[in-house]
């Protein structure tokens, strides 16, 4: 009996989970260049179901199967696919075409980034507001003005002249990345710079969220976790009939 209950609760729990993850990437369905989210749910725990089989004094027990009493979700799986493209018309909008991140230095700190909607700070540098500068081959890119030309492989030109390319960093393991904000991401490995990028002008790349397929997950995992709840409650019915009803025959 108590391990229904078990399984019921960390169902609901788990389903609960799925639903905060879904809310949230349909919460950011329009912040440049943010990444869906995906629950990874394992069982926590196994108990082996053994068939006894005496034999004169000795008692055989033969491995049946394995069975779970907790499902929980392990991690948030991130989904690094490319997100629908957007003209903007906006001359500090960027989005890279292919693999890659741009880098914005925070205080010191470099996070990695697909949002490309920057702007010009006071002081005359690439920014991403709200987060700190965007890097350039040459560390952060000083362009003092908003009439520049751009070039695809991220060259910025003022005057005629090339005065930094924007750099778009990959790395070999999406797994070293990790999430810092909201379509943020930091890491401990050291990312190579992608030498030949194409980076499109006036163009930011939305979110990746399919907001039907959230929807979808949503209506799912409710109708799971309401289930599960009605069939806990009889559970709890069922203890509550027992206790009660043995303890009057006894």
């Amino acid at each position: 009996m108590s391990r229904g209950i078990y399984t019921l609760t960390s169902g609901m729990l788990t389903q609960q989970r799925k639903i905060d993850i879904s809310s949230n990437n349909i919460a950011n369905m329009n912040t440049a260049g943010y990444k869906k989210e995906q629950a990874v749910t394992s069982n926590f725990g196994n108990l082996l179901i053994n068939k006894y089989k005496q034999n004169g004094i000795y008692e055989e027990a033969t491995p049946i199967n394995n069975v779970s009493t907790i499902r929980t979700v392990v991690e948030n799986n991130t989904i690094h696919s490319q997100g629908t493209l957007e003209e903007t018309g906006n001359m500090t909008d960027f989005a890279i075409m292919g693999a890659g991140f741009f880098a914005v230095d925070k205080d010191g700190q470099v996070l990695y980034s697909r949002n490309g909607s920057f702007n010009i700070d006071q002081e005359g540098y690439l920014a991403l507001e709200g987060t700190g500068r965007v890097q350039g081959e040459f560390g952060d890119i000083y362009i003092g003005t908003d009439k520049f030309n751009f070039a695809e492989d991220g060259s910025i030109i003022v005057d005629d002249e090339v005065i930094d390319n924007i750099a778009v960093y990959d790395f070999p393991d999406y797994n070293s990345l990790n999430k810092f904000g909201e379509g943020m991401f930091v890491s401990n490995v050291q990312p190579d710079l992608v030498d030949y990028p194409v980076i499109a002008n006036k163009t930011i790349e939305r979110s990746n969220v399919d907001v039907t397929e959230e929807l979808t997950g949503i209506l799912s995992s409710q109708r799971a976790l309401q289930t599960a709840a009605q069939a806990l409650k009889i559970y709890d019915m069922v203890n509550d009939k027992a206790v009660t009803e043995i303890g009057r025959i006894s």
